[in-house]
């Protein structure tokens, strides 16, 4: 191209650049009227113990607590996170099993922290292992968990997310597929001898790529993580109801649930490794007749 006309373009792109510029934040604000999340970024993990953070769950025995674990490659440890400084308050190695790819975590009604070792990216492994434990909270501590193995009906599937149920007894295991996930419901008794079968729930629309979720905490609702933003779902019919692209991180693998249903924390792999809260849209959030005794004010 002529050096005179490469000149004479330059103008008019930047115009074009600016028009797209402009059109897109235009586009952001109209999205936002219409309920898009608010995000604040809360605390930063700096702790060399914990380069991939996988998976997050808020402790129902002290809120201000998050528990958080490092996927394949790594020793088997709980850390409890201090969520409004990143601070590590207590570590908690699991012996007597050898994890494979530890991609979530959950608290069920009763208060057992569950570990789900169900991480598999080349769908190899016929069976995965959901591990049992009671809350650790702060310290340095180490615990034989009890262990359950679990395979799914339809087959070998790489997944990244548990669901405890917080009004029942059910939980759930979400896969990550590339097209669209698969959400299994596991049997209401675990046995510890044997495998138990998940089974696939066929009407659940669940979006590609999930990398963690929660329930909020009245049971109404399930939201979900994936790369690029989170999705809720209705609990009974496992429609979409909303769904919101939010900022990018490194990796985004982590989501939890606030105990007020009005929020939820996400969080990324690799050091250093931002909290952010997401606040919910009115109509999406989790309806609470009274704030849970005791809960942690993240402002």
């Amino acid at each position: 191209m002529n050096p005179r006309h490469r000149r004479a373009l330059i103008p008019g792109l930047l115009v074009i650049l600016l028009v797209i510029v402009v059109i897109t934040a235009l586009a952001r604000e109209a999205r936002a009227a219409e309920g898009d999340p608010t995000v604040d970024r809360l605390s930063t993990v700096t702790d060399a113990r914990i380069p991939e953070s996988s998976a997050l769950v808020f402790s129902k025995r002290d809120p201000s607590l998050a528990y958080t674990i490092n996927d394949s490659g790594h020793d088997p440890t709980v850390f409890a996170v201090e969520v409004s400084t990143g601070e590590v308050v207590g570590s908690t190695r699991l012996v007597g099993h050898k994890l494979v790819d530890p991609e979530a975590l959950t608290i069920d009604r009763d208060g057992t922290l569950w570990v789900a070792d169900i991480g598999d990216n080349d769908a190899v492994r016929s069976t995965v292992s959901l591990y049992a434990l009671d809350e650790p909270v702060i310290g340095n501590k180490q615990t034989r968990p009890t262990r359950y193995r679990v395979r799914y009906a339809d087959g070998n599937t790489d997944a990244e997310a548990l669901l405890s149920d917080p009004t029942g007894d059910g939980m759930y295991i979400v896969s990550k597929g590339l097209l669209g996930g698969q959400l299994y419901r596991l049997p209401s008794t675990l046995r510890t001898t044997g495998v138990n079968e998940a089974e696939p729930v066929a009407e659940a629309e669940i979006p590609a790529m999930v990398t963690d979720g929660d329930y909020l905490p009245d049971g109404a609702r399930v939201i979900l993580r994936t790369y690029t933003g989170v999705h809720v779902l209705d609990a009974r019919t496992w429609k979409q109801t909303w769904s919101a692209a939010i900022p990018e991180t490194r990796q985004s693998e982590s989501l939890a649930a606030a105990a007020d249903g009005t929020s939820v924390i996400v969080g990324s792999e690799g050091l250093p490794s931002p909290i952010m809260r997401i606040t919910l849209p009115e109509d999406q959030r989790a309806a609470m007749l009274a704030p849970a005794s005791g809960v942690f004010d993240l402002d």
